[in-house]
């Protein structure tokens, strides 16, 4: 068979009488196919199977898991995992099973995860002695036990319910060792083939079947690392002894407990919980960021103003999303695992025992991300390398099967944040698998005006933010830069000019981008000052772009001519630029990209980003648009004089005691957004000087040019395109040049450039 002809062998199955208006944003269904197996292979042998579901699945043999998926995928393109099974076979009796969360085409559920008109499961054996391919033969279930809770039940005071995959789960007993080769399914019953095929009709399946493109996600046994607060019958000493030793903790009937536990630096992991006993015992899970300041209520109909300070302060309240178990049966061990990854940094669980004690035997994580193979190492001093670990910690946490805004509230690939967060691993590591598949995803979602949806892949028709498509632009640069590939070049240029002719379309009469089309939103960034209270599609730009006179936001136009070069709009405030036309109102985000513009250069353009950097008068960027503040400083030729200035964000994040970097200054909402990441950025390119020299054309040379005046003694090994390279300098030593492989290199000093070919071991003093 040839790579696809495979599918062809392995229909897609579902439960029969299955109906998806039933108001519901997400339901769990069960598959099983038992068989024998002689056990006579050689242990070296693959027993491989291709699996799939819409929406996802999590894959056993013999009750041991070993595939989650598909890969968040689009449309056009529906993933499968490829897994050998023969570790987990045994000779004799073996089921195979799959636990399946399908989330509704017609109810909103998660924002990320998309679902095709037709629900199914689909696994696909070559191999004649494993007979397990998907047809008829195999068992089914819906989970009725497991609640997706609706967006009805949502604390709307956490804002919008973008994920969708919190649970409410009553035990159920007759599902006990259901993943068991010798549980009895006689109950259950016969999967129904899936299609939308019709006689004599050239109708193709709604999955149009590809492999992964990315590594499994690793799932990495960890614990708790300690009890912040504990309330009830249970001492905190107890509580220690389970995390740190497995010492169960019993609690008696008729008690109420809570206990918060914690986790040193933010991260994402699976959860599990094993118990025993308890009939009829509650246990409720909250996961969050950090303590807040108490507002009084518990949950709202609406977001309310939070409070965030010191993230290590533990005096507050924990507000955040919940799961909830209820024990129905009580009396062997059993255990509850959500089926998605949970973000947090501390965790409260509340029991609540009815007429039996409940033992808690275990409270354990498995961390996940992306599995990065990160080569550049820095040190240099111990503040710069405490903001270069924590923008690491940040970019993992909001990498996995896409890049993630953030991994709290969210999980959603926006373009904007996703143009950063691939820029930084393009820093870090060879691996630009996840980047390629980002950019494909972004150039899949074109639509019918030539932009690409800001968002996607999305299960939901989310708003449109217009500019966000100019970032795919600046993707495809980016990596042009760093891996100089033509072909993938050639193929996004259709993209790239169907979004410039969109822009080209938008200009109005004096040559600004004006408003965009209704329904949109034309998002800049979060500044307060743009804030209109109740009305956020009206916020995040600068108020000109409403106005009557104005009618434009003079930031889009610029944004748009950092590649077309165009000029607009100066106004009278002392060579300032204005947010629109005809207004007196200015931003630093205006007066930075008519920099990034060359709309003004040379001398002026370094005293207007001095200007703009020291007047706080001006509404300023946040974390992430500090990434275009300093690409304007260095542009300006001032780099050197702001740097230390622009850190002050980072350091006042570090003052509050944030393991992983904020979304904003503006709102108490997410602790960890990659695009706030940029200082990987500035590190790598700024302060060690590395950046790569027209790539893919006669070779990749790599440029050094360190500012040894920002930091008085540092040493990296950073990866480049075209190796690994270090630099390093001392106080009273000059600057070092190493190389791990054959390298050419461009080395700036003294305001002289050598070009130098560097042999490994060999090392160049400057």
């Amino acid at each position: 068979m040839t790579s696809t002809d495979w599918a062809l062998s392995a229909p897609w199955i579902w439960v029969p009488h299955y109906l998806e208006e039933d108001n519901q944003p997400g339901r769990y269904f069960l598959f099983r196919k038992t068989f024998q197996w002689p056990g006579t292979a050689r242990n070296d042998h693959e027993y491989l199977v291709h699996v799939s579901a819409d929406s996802r699945y999590r894959l056993f043999v013999n009750g041991r898991s070993v595939s989650f998926g598909p890969c968040k995928s689009h449309p056009g393109k529906w993933y499968y995992e490829t897994v050998d099974i023969r570790p987990y076979l045994v000779a004799g009796a073996n089921v195979v099973s799959a636990r399946v969360l399908r989330y509704s085409s017609i109810v909103a559920g998660s924002s990320s995860i998309v679902s095709s008109p037709l629900p199914g499961f689909m696994l696909y054996s070559a191999r004649e002695d494993i007979p397990i391919s998907s047809d008829v033969s195999w068992r089914c279930w819906e989970q009725k036990s497991v609640q997706v809770i609706p967006h009805a039940e949502w604390n709307f005071l956490l804002g919008p319910p973008f994920m969708a995959n919190n649970e409410r789960v009553e035990e159920d007993p007759a599902l006990r060792g259901w993943l068991d080769a010798g549980y009895n399914d006689s109950a259950w019953e016969s999967a129904l083939v899936q299609s939308n095929a019709v006689k004599m009709m050239p109708i193709v399946s709604h999955w149009q079947l590809s492999p992964r493109p990315i590594p499994a996600l690793p799932e990495i046994p960890c614990n708790f690392d300690g009890v912040t607060k504990s309330s009830g019958a249970i001492a905190t000493e107890d509580w220690e002894a389970l995390l740190s030793a497995g010492q169960p903790v019993v609690v008696p009937a008729g008690e109420s407990v809570t206990v918060d536990v914690s986790v040193d630096s933010l991260m994402t992991a699976f959860i599990n919980l094993a118990f025993s006993g308890g009939l009829g015992t509650s246990i409720t899970v909250l996961y969050a960021e950090c303590y807040e300041k108490d507002l009084g209520v518990d949950t709202a109909p609406f977001p309310m103003p939070r409070t965030k300070a010191n993230r290590a302060d533990v005096s507050g309240r924990l507000y955040g999303p919940r799961d909830y178990y209820t024990v129905t049966a009580g009396q062997e061990t059993h255990s509850f695992e959500p089926f998605w990854f949970r973000c947090f940094r501390y965790v409260q669980i509340k029991i609540v025992t009815a007429d039996q004690p409940l033992t808690l035997s275990r409270i354990s994580l498995r961390e996940t991300s992306y599995p990065l193979d990160i080569q550049t190492k820095i040190q240099a001093g111990d503040e710069l390398t405490k903001i270069w670990d924590i923008s690491l910690h940040t970019l993992k946490n909001c990498r996995h099967e896409t890049f993630e805004d953030c991994p709290f509230y969210e999980q959603n690939q926006f373009a904007s944040d996703s143009r950063l967060q691939m820029l930084f691993n393009y820093q870090l590591s060879p691996d630009d698998r996840l980047a390629r598949k980002t950019m494909e995803e972004f150039h899949a979602s074109r639509t019918a005006d030539g932009l690409i949806i800001a968002q996607y892949p999305t299960g939901l028709p989310l708003k449109q933010i217009p500019q966000f498509s100019l970032y795919f632009i600046l993707m495809v640069h980016d990596h042009m830069r760093y891996f100089g590939d033509r072909t993938l070049v050639r193929r996004y240029l259709g993209t790239v000019d169907s979004i410039l002719d969109h822009f080209s379309q938008r200009l109005d009469s004096r040559g600004l981008v004006g408003q965009f089309a209704p329904n949109t939103w034309p998002f800049v960034d979060w500044v307060k000052e743009w804030l209109v209270p109740g009305q956020i599609f009206k916020s995040c730009m600068p108020p000109a772009y409403h106005s009557r006179s104005a009618g434009a936001a003079t930031i889009n136009s610029l944004l748009y001519a950092m590649t077309l070069l165009h000029a607009h709009c100066l106004g009278r405030r002392d060579g300032l630029y204005t947010d629109g036309p005809g207004v007196e109102e200015y931003s630093q985000h205006t007066q930075i990209f008519a920099i990034l513009s060359e709309t003004i250069t040379g001398p002026d353009a370094a005293s207007l980003l001095r200007r703009c950097v020291e007047d706080t008068s001006l509404p300023q960027c946040s974390y992430a648009m500090k990434f275009y503040v300093f690409r304007a400083a260095e542009k300006a030729g001032v780099y050197a004089d702001v740097f230390h200035r622009l850190l002050e964000p980072w350091r006042a994040m570090m003052a509050e005691n944030l393991t992983t970097w904020a979304e904003d200054d503006v709102n108490a909402r997410s602790d960890c957004h990659g695009w706030s990441a940029c200082p990987v950025n500035e590190l790598v390119t700024q302060v060690f000087g590395v950046t790569p020299v027209a790539p893919g054309l006669e070779g990749v040379r790599i440029r050094i040019e360190p500012r040894r005046e920002l930091v008085a003694q540092a040493e990296a090994w950073l990866w480049t395109p075209a190796g690994e390279v270090k630099v390093a300098w001392g106080r009273d030593r000059p600057v070092e040049v190493e190389a791990r492989a054959q390298v050419t290199v461009e080395v700036v000093a003294g305001g002289r450039t050598a070009v130098v070919e560097l042999a490994p071991g060999r090392v160049v003093r400057v």
